[in-house]
């Protein structure tokens, strides 16, 4: 994982504003999501999983490189997700399995989350 962010970290840009790394990953404890912004004092996943909230899901940033990570588990199904940067920059993600319109004129991401096989 590690030499995974820091190879993502040097390709990206070093004036990245606002840049998803990848899209949603599942994990055995959930799903990891993973976004970059070097400016960011903090950064929050909001979705429908969480009523939209901008501070219940914060995540943590890893070292000074401007990557931000949190796994959150979800139940199966599809869930919509954005990025809120310090509390008030709600920020649709670049990179998801899909995406809706949020009629506030961005986009939700949609990260699908599929039953466990047996």
């Amino acid at each position: 994982m590690a030499l995974v962010v820091a190879t993502l970290v040097a390709m990206s840009p070093s004036c990245a504003s606002t840049n998803a790394l990848t899209a949603p990953v599942m994990t055995p404890d959930g799903v990891r999501f993973t976004f970059m912004h070097s400016e960011a004092r903090s950064v929050a996943l909001a979705g429908a999983f969480n009523e939209w909230s901008a501070s219940s899901r914060p995540l943590s940033r890893i070292r000074s490189s401007g990557v931000w990570t949190i796994v959150v588990p979800l139940p199966p199904g599809e869930h919509l997700f954005m990025y809120v940067v310090d509390g008030t920059q709600w920020v649709s993600p670049q990179v998801a399995e899909d995406y809706v319109d949020d009629r506030f004129g961005a986009r939700n991401g949609v990260v699908v989350v599929r039953p466990k096989e047996r």
